[in-house]
């Protein structure tokens, strides 16, 4: 007879347990936005934010996220859902907010510390565009990135053919040149420091003979005003720079968090009372920084409904994804009874 895995079975046994508590749902957004490329299933279309903002309101049970710091948000036939939004994008401003205001709906934004009023994407939006939208890439790449030299071949005929918009870095697997590329690349940066991804993403960019600029999709401080003005919405924060926690030391853990939260708090001229983690890594110590910032929740992005007896300084979020009101309902229904049938 098989031995049976014995992580396979705590593991089984978590989800049965965690099944039957009463929950709750916190969704997960960062751009709502049309978009050729998603890499990571990170843009929801302004037509599908709508239907699926229509969705909830007419199941009449959305909270703020920091209501998760008490239990009344919680139940069985009736969970209440939040929304949240990631990053700062000034598409949340742009696109996201109308149909927030339209269905009345009530979000929290986390916003990165250094990213109010910055005038150049991100790294992992300039990688998306070096990497994935040109229609042909040079065969070969050699590139410095921190302290190691990296060297690539594109060999196959992927190189020459128009990267599959379909492709999920999170979900498929990498079957092209250009998809290994881009997940070896976004590896390899997200443990950088600033100036140096940065760096690393103006010169595959050169190499790639993308544009240097794109008009700015962050929010600039008077977007950032009109946020934490706004009766709908809740601005938390998201550390400094945005950088991956988990490979950073104790101290500089507690410098992006604590820093983040300092400059969004300043910037807010009053108390923040949530944050979230970048990437959603964490571990004990980022966690401890985050505790020690007195806030009522932080959110990490494991893929799970939230329960009444998790801890509210690591609650889970489940990402939304670009799928019409309906699946979304049957999402929400069928795979984390967060709808009532």
């Amino acid at each position: 007879m098989p031995r049976l895995d014995a992580g396979l079975v705590r593991s089984a046994v978590r989800r049965r347990v965690r099944r039957h508590r009463r929950r709750g749902g916190i969704l997960m957004y960062h751009r709502v936005v049309d978009a050729d490329f998603d890499p990571w299933g990170i843009c929801v279309s302004p037509k599908m934010f709508d239907e699926q903002m229509q969705v909830l309101a007419q199941c009449r049970g959305t909270v703020d996220a920091v209501s998760f710091s008490g239990g009344d948000v919680f139940g069985r036939s009736d969970a209440r859902v939040a929304v949240t939004f990631d990053d700062g994008y000034l598409d949340n401003v742009v696109a996201a907010l109308p149909i927030l205001e339209r269905h009345e709906i009530p979000a929290t934004i986390f916003v990165i510390g250094n990213a109010v009023g910055r005038t150049r994407e991100f790294w992992w939006d300039a990688l998306e565009r070096a990497i994935l939208a040109p229609a042909v890439l040079p065969g070969e790449l050699e590139i410095v990135l921190g302290a190691d030299r990296h060297r690539f071949t594109i060999g196959d005929s992927s190189a020459r053919e128009a990267a599959d918009g379909r492709w999920r870095a999170d979900a498929d697997a990498v079957t092209t040149d250009r998809q290994r590329l881009f997940v070896a690349l976004w590896n390899a940066i997200v443990v950088l420091d600033p100036d140096q991804q940065d760096q690393a993403v103006d010169e595959l960019r050169t190499w790639s003979g993308q544009p240097g600029s794109v008009q700015r999709i962050m929010v600039d401080d008077k977007e950032f005003d009109a946020l934490v003005q706004h009766p709908l919405i809740t601005v938390g924060s998201h550390t400094l720079d945005h950088l991956s926690l988990t490979d950073l030391s104790p101290r500089r853990q507690r410098e992006q968090i604590h820093g983040g939260h300092r400059r969004i708090e300043e910037l807010a001229g009053r108390p923040v009372t949530c944050f979230s983690f970048p990437f959603g890594r964490f571990d004990d110590s980022a966690v401890a920084a985050a505790r020690e910032l007195g806030v009522d929740i932080a959110c990490t992005s494991v893929p799970e409904a939230a329960t009444v007896t998790d801890d509210r300084h690591t609650l889970p979020r489940l990402q939304a994804l670009d799928i019409d009101g309906d699946a979304f309902a049957r999402w929400l229904r069928d795979d984390h009874r967060l709808l009532r049938a």
